[in-house]
């Protein structure tokens, strides 16, 4: 090989393994008794992330999301789109990386059948470097049943529990004092 190429050899390397790294990123979306949980896998190189949400006609979001225990001193900012999904964005100023596990809670409002979408997924790194994510959109069928049932207590971060303490409550849709 001559001396030119040779000199190249650790940065095309370098490179692909950013890119390999990179590709190993996804965001998924799971159920839950009151809504949708976007979890991370392979950000824990990654600051920032961002994604949009399509949910089907008569599938709203209740309250805000919740930011779950993969976040490490992230911001969270939502933004409705002009075709009505909406745009996610979580991201830290001090270049916190992302964990491993639940980033999201999503609390749906369900009266109808249909398919939540994820899409439109980029990732940025500690130097500001953004990657896409997957092409494909992850998608997960909804229907009313899923829905909060009739009776249900949620806390504030829209998790359901079966017990109530001293704090503010959602019980059948509606703020409560104990």
């Amino acid at each position: 090989m001559s001396k030119t190429i040779m000199r190249y050899i650790p940065a095309i390397i370098t490179l692909l393994a950013i890119a390999s790294s990179a590709m190993a990123q996804e965001l998924t979306l799971q159920s839950s008794e009151s809504g949708l949980v976007v979890n991370a896998n392979g950000l824990t190189s990654m600051t920032a992330l961002q994604f949009t949400l399509e949910l089907p006609e008569g599938v709203t979001i209740a309250n805000d999301a919740s930011m779950g225990e993969a976040t490490d001193g992230h911001t969270l900012c939502m933004e409705t789109l002009r075709n009505g999904n909406r745009l996610f964005i979580l991201y830290s100023m001090n270049l916190n990386t992302f964990k491993d596990g639940e980033l999201l809670h999503i609390p749906l409002d369900i009266n109808n059948d249909g398919t939540a979408k994820l899409y439109n997924v980029r990732f940025a790194d500690t130097a500001a470097i953004s990657y896409a994510g997957a092409e494909t959109a992850t998608g997960i069928n909804l229907t009313p049943a899923f829905s909060k049932s009739v009776g249900a207590i949620y806390d504030l971060c829209g998790r359901r529990v079966t017990h109530t303490g001293k704090g503010i409550y959602i019980i059948d849709g509606k703020k409560v004092v104990k």
